[in-house]
């Protein structure tokens, strides 16, 4: 049986949050999906609450990691076992609202694209009545991306619903980075689709709290995926749009990479290191005379 939409969740040690996220996931109004979690070898009960919800609904498939991978070549394995017209990619800690697959599904049908993106909101803890900022975006129908400035940010990957043939047709895939493999595989997404649609609604709802991984990790790693992955969407972008990155994602990154830089603890052997980087991504040594 074809499927309309495959939901690719990447999980590991979220036992705290998978259920609920799950709940909003498997309880969408739009039916006519599978939900894949990858499972990242998790050292908590992500692994039985899993196979609990796989029990009681089949259109749930899970794959275990034999160690952990991380969440680029989890979410890659995901989408390699796909059967999806349509791929979405949530996190475990974060909810969907109930009709969020719906709008974005009928909204790709209607105007024959193959991305559609919608707003995503952050709230804290548990609490969703409460919304801490919204990111919306335009309503805009069959758009380009060179055409929509709030698009040259590539950031928030789960507010779009992508076309399974575009990914399969230009072979995209996250890159292996510790931190920020999310803007360059959407990045990919964008200057590789001629059009696509957006909708104010707000459809992905990322939960706000103190983390021990992902964006809560400040070492070298962290800091050298931080810039590859910078140069690898000024790759990109330069080689298609190149106004995206001169104007758009270029000066608003530079200055998230410099707050980072401040928030950690480098010695001069690895600032020394990043003033490189930097050069050869931004064409100056940015962090020091």
């Amino acid at each position: 049986m074809s499927i309309e939409v495959s939901i690719i969740i990447p999980v590991f040690n979220k036992e705290d949050y998978l259920g609920d996220c799950l709940d909003s996931v498997l309880g969408q109004t739009f039916t006519d999906l599978e939900v894949i979690c990858v499972d990242d070898a998790s050292e908590d009960q992500c692994r039985e609450i899993l196979q609990s919800y796989a029990i009681r609904d089949d259109r749930l498939k899970v794959i275990h990691n034999p160690k952990n991978l991380g969440p680029a070549p989890s979410r890659n394995k995901g989408i390699e076992a796909a059967n999806g017209r349509f791929l979405r990619f949530v996190d475990a800690d974060d909810l969907l609202p109930q009709r969020s697959t719906e709008v974005l599904h009928s909204r790709a049908i209607r105007d024959k694209v193959e991305v559609v993106k919608g707003s995503l909101a952050l709230f804290r803890g548990n609490d969703t009545s409460t919304l801490d900022e919204v990111f919306s975006v335009p309503d805009r129908i069959r758009t380009q991306f060179c055409e929509e400035e709030c698009l040259w940010i590539p950031w928030w990957h789960t507010s779009y619903l992508i076309s399974a043939e575009l990914i399969l047709r230009n072979q995209l895939r996250y890159p292996n980075l510790v931190r920020g493999e999310d803007p360059v595989f959407l990045a990919s997404v964008l200057v590789n689709t001629r059009y696509l649609s957006m909708i104010e609604q707000i459809v992905y709802l990322y939960r706000q709290y103190p983390k021990t991984d992902g964006t809560g990790c400040l070492t070298m790693q962290h800091v050298m995926d931080t810039l590859e992955h910078a140069a690898m969407t000024r790759h990109l972008f330069i080689s298609r749009y190149p106004d995206c990155w001169r104007r758009g994602y270029s000066p608003f990154f530079l200055n998230q990479v410099r707050r980072l830089i401040d928030r950690c603890e480098l010695d001069s052997d690895q600032l020394d290191a990043v003033d490189a980087e930097l050069v050869r991504i931004w064409g100056s040594r940015a962090l020091r005379p």
